[in-house]
């Protein structure tokens, strides 16, 4: 892609110094090159920039703040262990938070305590009680991971 670019550039760089048109450049890339490779907004902005005597082809530093992350360090602690939780690898490494979760958000399922293993096991208890005497799960519809239930009351009309 780097490559692609720098080569585009020495041929926009070559056609200005023959004194051809930005919009002529633009559409003899497109023909050449295809589709997608540069626009007519981005040969005039480098034309602008060979006009001005400034022919260095790389791109300029850009300017904000510079990352800060050693990706390197998020991911020994990764390798160290890998269901380390977001705040555990934040406070091992003072990164962060957002930071550690944007580039590294792995969905790592969490171990049940003995409470919360527990407290399913009592709730799917009594859904299986309640529905010995209510069968409300044949009333349920399943669909793509939503449950939604369905009940049709019947009601009848009446006169005011």
């Amino acid at each position: 892609m780097e490559s692609q670019k720098m080569h585009l550039r020495h041929v926009m760089l070559h056609c200005f110094k023959k004194g051809n048109s930005a919009k002529d450049i633009a559409d003899e890339i497109f023909t050449v090159y295809g589709s997608g490779t540069t626009t007519i907004r981005t040969v005039r902005n480098w034309f602008k920039k060979f006009g001005a005597g400034n022919f260095e082809l790389k791109d300029e530093d850009r300017s904000g703040r510079p990352a800060t992350t050693d990706t390197d360090i998020i991911k020994t602690v990764l390798t160290e262990n890998p269901r380390y939780s977001v705040r555990e690898i934040v406070d091992a490494t003072n990164i962060p938070k957002t930071t550690v979760h944007n580039r590294y958000e792995v969905w790592v399922p969490h171990l049940l305590t003995e409470t919360g293993l527990v407290n399913r096991v009592s709730t799917c208890d009594l859904l299986l009680q309640r529905h010995e005497s209510d069968p409300f799960l044949k009333r349920l519809v399943t669909g793509d991971e939503t449950w939604i239930l369905y009940q049709n009351v019947h009601r009848k009309r009446t006169w005011s």
